[in-house]
This record gives structure tokens, C-alpha cells and sequence, in this order.
């Protein structure tokens, strides 16, 4: 990986980390998979990481002061290192959660607290009336956001990249197979931490386990079931408009 390509790996990772971005889908790892994929020159295996990541993050959001992990932060490194390592799903879905936490620590311990001071800045600047100097002070949050993702994915792709292939050079081939049914069985926990977020119904959970059969044992691509699922919908709101799911 060239200098210049961490560079813009991790300047995306400052942009779209940004709670304003967030709000509009860019900090989500399955975006993060194809930004990245396209800066390192391998959008399929970059999507592919990016959609394992997402699926372990599923249903998590930062709602008010109730931070999350920090999925974004988890999206841009666990897939760059997963691309530059060659180790793929195993060493995207080892670094995620870490990565995450980490991430979370840093929105905590400085994002959160460091905006303050502007925060201050604007309610001096609005006894003042200066209007001008409220809009700069709001805009400035964002140069913590930018550094909390810039420096710490920087950091990791500039040192990360060689360490995480001699540790998995290193591991027992049990051990990064497991890794690989790890990343397997996430997507699958994030899917049903969503239904059980939503309240699905007996009829969901129905259609859930119609579709995994789909998927499965008559191998079905997802175009195809993404078709059916559309085509399911418009039939079931068609013929019972007013039925309310419970």
C-alpha cells in the first residue's frame, strides 16, 4: 500500500467518520468497503469485507449521548488491512470489534470533550451577536471528528499492514479457520440483534427463515431473492392494506 493511498484511506476515514456524515449513511462499513476498495484497486473484495463489518454492526446507531462502537473507524481499517494483508474476511472481522472500541474510547474521551470548547466559543460568540463567528464555531467540531479518524487509521495502515500478516503468518491454521467461521456466524447474530430490535412478528420470522432456505439449498443469488423480497412486498401491502404487523 503507497503512502498516497493512506493518505486518502485515511482522509476518508475523517470525512466520513463525522457525525454529520453519519446522519447520511457514508460512516456505514458497507460504504467505507467501496470507497476503500476503489482507493486500493479491489472494489470486490473491498464490498465484500465492507457487507461482513456491516452485518456485524447492524442495528447499531449513535442516538444522543449513547455512543456505539465506532463502526466506521471498524470499516475503514478492518477492510484496508484486510485488502493489504490478503487475509480478507479473517483479519477484517479480528480487527473490527477492537477497532471499534477503540474508536468509541476516542469519541468519549476526546471528540466529545474537546467540542466543547467550541460549543462554548458559539454561546460566547451569540451573547456578542456576532452570527458570522457562531457558524465558524459549529463548523469547527468538525476538525476533531476529521482527526479522530485521520490519525488512528493512518497510524494503523502505516504500521498495521506488515504486523497483521506475520501474525496470521504465525497463527495455527485452526485457529484463522475459525477466524472464517467467526465471520460467518456475525452477520447472522447482527441480522437477528435487528429483528429482535424491530419486534418482528411470527410472519417475519417466516419470510426470515423462507429466505435462508432460498439461500441456502436451492442457492439463490441475492438479485434474485432481492427480486422475490420486493415482489412479496407489493403483494402482501397490496392485498392487506390496512393489516397491521404485530
Amino acid at each position: 500500500m503507497s503512502i498516497l493511498q493512506m493518505i486518502l484511506v485515511s482522509a476518508w476515514a475523517g470525512i466520513s467518520g463525522n457525525y454529520f456524515m453519519d446522519y447520511l449513511g457514508f460512516a456505514r462499513p458497507v460504504v467505507s468497503g467501496l470507497v476503500v476498495g476503489l482507493i486500493l484497486g479491489d472494489v470486490q473484495t473491498g464490498v465484500i469485507l465492507g457487507a461482513t463489518i456491516e452485518a456485524m454492526f447492524l442495528g447499531i446507531f449513535t442516538v444522543g449521548a449513547a455512543l456505539a462502537p465506532d463502526y466506521n473507524l471498524a470499516g475503514v481499517v478492518g477492510v484496508a488491512l484486510g485488502i493489504a494483508s490478503g487475509y480478507g474476511v479473517e483479519a477484517a472481522v479480528a480487527l473490527a470489534l477492537p477497532v471499534a472500541l477503540f474508536g468509541q474510547f476516542l469519541m468519549m474521551s476526546i471528540v466529545y470533550q474537546g467540542n466543547l470548547v467550541f460549543l462554548h466559543m458559539a454561546d460566547r460568540y451569540a451573547e456578542e451577536g456576532k452570527i458570522n463567528k457562531i457558524e465558524t464555531a459549529y463548523l469547527s467540531g468538525a476538525l476533531l471528528w476529521f482527526v479522530k479518524g485521520f490519525i488512528p487509521t493512518f497510524l494503523a495502515l502505516y504500521f498495521g499492514a506488515s504486523a497483521v500478516e506475520g501474525l496470521f503468518n504465525a497463527l495455527p491454521v485452526w485457529l484463522v479457520d475459525g477466524f472464517s467461521i467467526v465471520g460467518g456466524i456475525l452477520p447472522a447474530v447482527g441480522f437477528a440483534m435487528l429483528l429482535n430490535v424491530i419486534g418482528a412478528s411470527g410472519e417475519i420470522w417466516a419470510l426470515f427463515a423462507a429466505g435462508f432456505v432460498l439461500v441456502s439449498y436451492l442457492h439463490l443469488d441475492i438479485l434474485a431473492l432481492a427480486v422475490l423480497a420486493l415482489v412479496i412486498a407489493y403483494l402482501y401491502v397490496s392485498l392487506e392494506p390496512t393489516k397491521e404487523v404485530r
